[in-house]
């Protein structure tokens, strides 16, 4: 990724492709896991809250923890190496798990794409039923997450209602009167500038699941890095008892990031983002990582300002990106943390050469995050740095 010695450049090449090897392998692996689990038993599917809490009821009595992973549906590998994290790494021995499927019309624009988001809930079904959470299993698939308790029977079709009186001006229902704003830094940037509706959505949906499901464990993927985050400061703040745990962001063969919205890129919008879009984020994480694996000599001169290193890498992943076709939403590094930006408002070349020791310039963590959207499909990615 950076220019100079032989043997950076030659380190940053190999990690790169050694991230292309393991995301490879990944897939492979998924694959033979899908294909073992042909006899698997059925999820107890639960329609309504009221069989939800019964269910964790009932898991509880008998001593289990519930492990809950919220999804939208349209299941992908990257959803089931989620169910599968919280069944090999969450879930102790008779621990029970609850995939719920709901698409939240809370979390989307009036001119966003909720009436065309992918929604199978058989095919949802029957991806689930074939992880390794083969044993108290659930699915929670509600009809409506916002109707009261006792309208839960009732032969409704919330989405649709719901989308309908959502406000012009506002994604939330106009009939949900109680909600949760999240605040400061880590909902003040990144995604939240060009969807100031979306983390408001997220976080009153999720805290609903967690009351609901009875959850002592959520899984949350590192794809969606800002949500994550948000997630547990609300979890924190709120003193919401549930444990929030992370599972790592997954690849495709083609090293996008797994989304349920990569079906909706065209081949050539896919090909333009594969080329561009991952290959430059995990460019400049392997430039990081063999900048670190560096002895430099006891003389070595300072690193350059913070800020300069970190837009200097923006400028080099927003370039290629946009040679591809893609238009940013934003490319920036981020303090994991605080998810403030570390790089300057004014910008830098993607042509300055950093010299040898630049990562000491970053603050432990830093983390670089991308969306860009391509042939109309608003991608996200995210590497440490």
């Amino acid at each position: 990724m950076t220019t100079g010695a032989p043997t950076r450049a030659a380190n940053a090449t190999n990690a790169l492709a050694l991230n292309r090897k393991r995301a490879s392998a990944r897939a492979g692996t998924r694959q033979r896991q899908r294909v073992a689990a042909a006899a698997v038993a059925t999820p107890t599917m639960l329609r309504t809250k009221k069989d939800m809490r019964k269910w964790a009821a009932e898991q509880h009595a008998r001593g289990a923890r519930v492990i809950l992973v919220p999804t939208m549906g349209g299941l992908h590998a990257g959803h089931l190496s989620l169910i599968d994290h919280a069944a090999s790494v969450c879930a102790n021995e008779g621990d029970a798990i609850v995939v719920s499927v709901y698409v939240n019309p809370a979390q989307f624009a009036p001119h966003e794409d909720f009436d065309t988001y992918p929604r199978n809930l058989d095919d949802d079904v029957r991806l689930i039923a074939e992880t390794k959470a083969t044993e108290h299993l659930a699915v929670f698939a509600p009809q409506d997450m916002y109707a009261d308790e006792e309208e839960d029977d009732d032969n409704v079709q919330p989405s649709a209602r719901l989308a309908a009186e959502r406000e012009a001006d506002s994604a939330m229902p106009s009939t949900l009167k109680t909600h949760v704003v999240p605040c400061g830094s880590l909902a003040a940037g990144l995604c939240a500038e060009s969807r100031p509706h979306f983390f408001g959505g997220v976080c009153t949906v999720v805290l609903k699941l967690f009351n609901v499901t009875s959850a002592d464990v959520a899984v949350f993927g590192e794809k969606d890095f800002q949500q994550l985050c948000i997630v547990r400061a609300m979890v924190r703040h709120l003193d919401v008892p549930v444990r929030v745990e992370s599972a790592p962001l997954v690849r495709d063969d083609d090293l996008l990031a797994l989304s349920s919205r990569n079906r909706g890129l065209s081949e050539d919008a896919r090909l333009a983002a594969s080329s561009s879009l991952p290959v430059s984020m995990l460019s400049v994480s392997a430039a990081a990582e063999a900048d670190r694996a560096l002895t430099l000599p006891a003389d070595a001169p300072p690193p350059p300002p913070t800020w300069e290193v970190a837009s200097c890498l923006e400028a080099r992943i927003a370039k290629a990106c946009s040679e591809a076709g893609g238009e940013a939403d934003y490319v920036t590094a981020v303090d994991r943390e605080t998810l403030q930006p570390i790089g300057s408002v004014k910008g830098c070349s993607a042509d300055i050469e950093l010299p040898d020791g630049w990562t000491r310039a970053l603050p432990e963590g830093a983390r670089m995050c991308a969306a860009v959207v391509y042939g109309g499909v608003r991608l996200l990615d995210n590497v440490a740095l």
